[in-house]
């Protein structure tokens, strides 16, 4: 399977008010990568997914700065000749993968291509609905309803920045960062904001502007139970993958008379289990791609 991936760091420069990355749009070609390499083209390199580009990005246009970088080494990917390309249907896909800020060869792909083959990612943290929903497969983070033709998505961690089976002992009750508190945001390193996570039993995270929030996949990846206060108000097709009951579980024996050691270790070899099969970037890719394919 080809598949064309129309981005532009450019364009969501503008829209973010100055940073080029995106963690759905990023994240969702990066899973794509993994399952079918240089199949898959981002119409416009996604620079900060590539690893030699690191030096030549200022770090002030990449947002958060961990897990979704630098994931990408040597490869093959050809970004010659797409506007023939798709005269020519030589892609079986095409998708959006920020829809709201990127619509780079739309006219030409909906002439081309039928309604099914065209989809459109929606990452924003907003509610609202694009009204080309209607004719086009449409996958939406923050989705409140269920909407016909429109399909959940959320955010996901590479399996590479994952911690493997548990071998560090907690040490610590929570992380570090408190969500909002700048003071306790005092990490550079990624692999020592990692540990921090991996040392503790549990992850204090929220909901920002919109509910999903890498933070809650790195607290997963890392073996550390995400304490989310507010979780339960969470819609249903709201990271929709997101085991929001195991965790409600893992929160309540925080306050439990005494705290059950091997409870918490069964929740949390469940919740590492369910990252690895559901909150995964290739797992999200392959969810889009199957998705496609019934349509």
């Amino acid at each position: 399977m080809k598949i064309l991936y129309v981005t532009d760091h450019r364009k969501i420069f503008k829209a973010s008010y100055g940073f080029i990355s995106d963690y759905l749009n990023d994240l969702l070609f990066y899973g794509l990568y993994e399952l079918l390499g240089d199949d898959v083209t981002d119409s416009t390199q996604i620079i900060s997914l590539y690893k030699d580009q690191q030096d030549k990005v200022d770090p002030k246009t990449i947002w958060g700065g961990f897990s979704a970088f630098w994931l990408i080494g040597e490869n093959k990917i050809d970004r010659t000749d797409i506007e023939q390309k798709i005269k020519n249907r030589y892609y079986d896909l095409v998708i959006y993968g920020a829809i709201n800020r990127c619509d780079n060869y739309f006219r030409l792909v909906s002439k081309k291509y039928p309604a099914n083959k065209i989809l459109l990612v929606d990452g924003i943290d907003e509610t609202s609905i694009l009204p080309l929903y209607k004719k086009y497969p449409y996958f939406k983070r923050e989705l409140t309803d269920s909407v016909k033709n429109v399909f959940p998505i959320s955010f996901s961690i590479p399996e590479q920045k994952m911690h493997a089976a548990p071998a560090m002992a907690k040490e610590q009750l929570f992380g570090t960062i408190i969500p909002g508190v700048k003071d306790t945001y005092i990490f550079n390193d990624e692999q020592l904001y990692y540990d921090d996570y991996y040392k503790a039993y549990y992850g204090l995270t929220t909901k920002k502007a919109g509910w999903d929030c890498m933070r809650h996949y790195e607290i997963l990846g890392n073996y550390c139970l995400p304490y989310f206060p507010g979780l339960e108000a969470c819609p249903a097709n709201t990271m929709h993958n997101f085991p929001k009951e195991l965790i409600k579980q893992g929160m309540l024996l925080l306050h439990s008379k005494q705290f059950n050691a091997d409870r918490y270790q069964e929740v949390m070899d469940q919740l590492y289990q369910h990252t690895l099969d559901h909150l995964t970037t290739k797992a999200v890719a392959k969810k889009v791609i199957d998705t496609a394919l019934s349509l």
